[in-house]
């Protein structure tokens, strides 16, 4: 019998060999495909936990609202000068899961607690789900949107509410630090200065086909009034062309569709306006940003009376530092009268139509400036392992007895 060569011994190894590597390579690409299929699965599921914690933290932003609607009419029911207390509960309440850890008992002293940033919060020992415990955090952020300049507003007459939002928004775009945004071509190859920008925001809400003409005076006094030319000529350069909505905007998204409000625009202005709250509801007093103090300062200054320094911007930045450290002095929020006090104190003649209070409760004066706020912006965040998800949702409250948490104007989930 013969014996097997050298050479056919060597093909018995070498076909364990090729087995054995494609054994190890369908079995590591197995587990890969596991691991990834787990990852993806655990992706999901931490996203959706951190999903619903975010409105979980809507809702309770939107509880607290509520309470501080209540609280408002509360105040606003005493007599004399106690009706003026404007407590600010929103802006002193943080809240986060931690506010809800310190609401919401433990478990017991060395036991798991209810509430976990990372792995299986919220199980007990017996891996059963707690009330009220969950894994992950949450972060709830309350922006007031009465604070910001409303562009609805320029529908109106040109009386009151629409002429205050007017000169606002008229001081805010041609404010010279902001020449920078409007010395560039936008995507249509069409260059805008502030009165053009402010002329299409006119005229992309109010009710007519007729282009507004801007008249501004030599004291910076500025009025929109009915012009000849056709509003939708601007847009037939577009492409595609489009026609003015005449209507009012339904999200600042929006306006990116008026001629001359491009990503510059929207970045040097887009945080200090709003499209949601009432048109015909005051500024808010208590805003915090410089540019918006200024621009209410500017608003109730009495208009028979102008007073040149107001163009000063060393002059106004004093009277604005002057309100901030007021502010910051007072551990609750400013009214209207707090306001107008500071400004004449620093020797500017303020608008009677401001200081003559009215209304049965006092604390808004007219229909330039008030203290208390209806429409509110709720940015929540929600945490769960390595997924963050981020819920904006707009809430407008104007009565709790028939409102109940809220009528909710815009919503988005990212």
């Amino acid at each position: 019998m013969r014996r097997p060569g050298r050479h056919e011994r060597g093909v018995t190894l070498l076909m364990v060999t090729v087995s054995i590597a494609i054994l190890t390579a369908v079995a590591v690409e197995f587990a890969f495909q596991t691991r990834v299929d787990l990852e993806l699965a655990t992706h999901q599921r931490d996203g959706l936990r951190a999903e619903y914690l975010a409105k979980s933290s809507i809702g309770l932003a939107r509880m607290l609202l509520l309470f501080q609607k209540q609280l408002d009419r509360t105040t606003g029911a005493l007599p004399g000068a106690a009706q003026g207390i404007n407590l600010q509960l929103w802006r002193m309440a943080k809240l986060d899961c931690h506010l809800l850890q310190s609401v919401v008992p433990q478990s017991g002293e060395g036991r798991r607690g209810k509430f976990s940033t990372t792995g299986a919060g919220g199980l007990d020992e017996q891996g059963r789900v707690q009330y009220g415990g969950f894994a992950g955090c949450f972060d709830a952020r309350i922006e007031d949107e009465q604070e910001k300049l409303n562009v609805n507003a320029l529908a109106g007459l040109q009386t009151g509410t629409a002429q205050g939002a007017v000169q606002r928004l008229y001081n805010l775009v041609s404010d010279k630090r902001f020449d920078f945004v409007f010395d560039r071509e936008d995507a249509n190859r069409i260059r805008t200065n502030p009165n053009d920008v402010l002329i299409g925001l006119k005229d992309w809400v109010d009710d007519d086909e007729t282009q507004s003409a801007i008249n501004v005076t030599a004291l910076g006094q500025v009025a929109l009034q009915p012009g000849f030319s056709d509003e939708s000529a601007l847009y037939s350069r577009y492409t595609p062309r489009y026609r003015p909505k005449n209507a009012w905007f339904d999200s600042l998204g929006e306006l990116y569709l008026v001629n001359g409000v491009t990503d510059r625009f929207m970045a040097a202005f887009g945080d200090r306006l709003t499209v949601y709250p009432d048109p015909n509801a005051p500024l808010n007093v208590n805003s915090d940003d410089p540019l918006l103090i200024a621009l209410a300062i500017r608003s109730i200054a009495d208009p028979s009376r102008p007073d040149p320094r107001l163009n000063d911007p060393v002059f106004l930045d004093g009277i604005v530092q002057k309100i901030r450290a007021a502010k910051a002095m007072m551990p609750m929020g400013f009214s209207v009268q707090d306001f107008t006090m500071v400004v004449q104190a620093a020797g500017i003649a303020v608008n009677p139509q401001v200081v003559q209070r009215q209304g049965t409760t006092g604390t808004t004066a007219n229909t330039f400036l008030g203290d208390k706020s209806d429409t509110f912006r709720i940015v929540a965040t929600g945490n769960a392992g390595d997924v963050e998800r981020r819920v904006t949702a707009v809430i407008r409250l104007s009565d709790p007895t028939r409102d109940g948490l809220g009528r909710v104007l815009y919503w988005r989930a990212d």
